[in-house]
């Protein structure tokens, strides 16, 4: 296997350490695919990939992900991964190898990882924008120029018949300091200004740079983003915060 394609998964529902405790699902006719929720429970998703990254039939549950990235960022470019069963055909070990390492990383048992609630999507969403790269790169520096607060608001808005969303990036106190930023977007009714989390949107952004990006709100307050990149979809819900 080459490891890229596996760091790549990993990465887009690790985000840098938000997620933690997940269940690989991989199969052989469907490809490799991991639902996963953020500590905070702000933010639920799926990232999937037709790639073939041999690892059979098998739930493997992963409980540290930091961890197990640490283990593969000594491997070489190619590597090998054996899924190694116990009782019942259940996965317990993760035998990884390459030109000069022999490791074990040990499973978790099921009943640990984190149940991923099943999303009831609405029938439509208001408001649909695009996410591109230079989006990406002006909502990060937005966010690391306040010191990366916690907190971004989403409003719909028509100037001179233009249809766009506002993003004001800050923390919901009065005083502070906020950005603000824009970007085209379609609707018909559109949304008021909704609150979400920027720091998981930003590390939602950051490790999908060069894919291709949607997103999608609904007025009840859920903002659905979607993600193509090669054979990898990534798609992540975040929920409204409470003001």
């Amino acid at each position: 296997m080459e490891k890229k394609y596996l760091t790549q998964v990993i990465d887009k529902y690790h985000l840098n350490g938000l997620v933690e405790s997940v269940t690989w699902k991989s199969t052989e006719n469907d490809g490799f695919s991991v639902d996963f929720i953020t500590g905070t429970k702000d933010c639920a998703g799926n990232v999937k990939t037709s790639q073939d990254l041999g690892l059979g039939d098998s739930n493997i549950c992963v409980y540290s992900t930091s961890q197990f990235n640490k283990i593969l960022s000594i491997m070489d470019t190619f590597m090998t991964i054996d899924v190694v069963k116990g009782n019942q055909n259940i996965p317990y070990q993760l035998s990884v190898k390459d030109n000069n390492f022999d490791l074990t990383y040990y499973l978790s048992s099921e009943d640990l990882i984190p149940s991923t609630p099943k999303i009831n999507e609405p029938e439509e969403y208001e408001v649909k924008f695009s996410i591109d790269e230079d989006f990406i790169k002006n909502f990060t520096k937005a966010h690391n120029a306040l010191d990366k607060p916690n907190y971004f608001t989403i409003e719909s808005k028509v100037e001179d018949g233009e249809k766009f969303i506002e993003l004001c990036v800050g923390n919901s106190d009065s005083y502070a300091n906020k950005i603000k930023l824009r970007q085209n977007a379609e609707f018909t009714f559109g949304v008021d200004k909704m609150p979400f989390s920027a720091n998981v949107f930003k590390e939602i952004l950051s490790v999908n740079k060069t894919a291709v990006g949607s997103a999608q709100i609904n007025e009840n307050g859920l903002l659905k983003l979607v993600f193509t990149e090669e054979d990898t979809i990534s798609t992540y819900f975040l929920v409204k915060l409470s003001e």
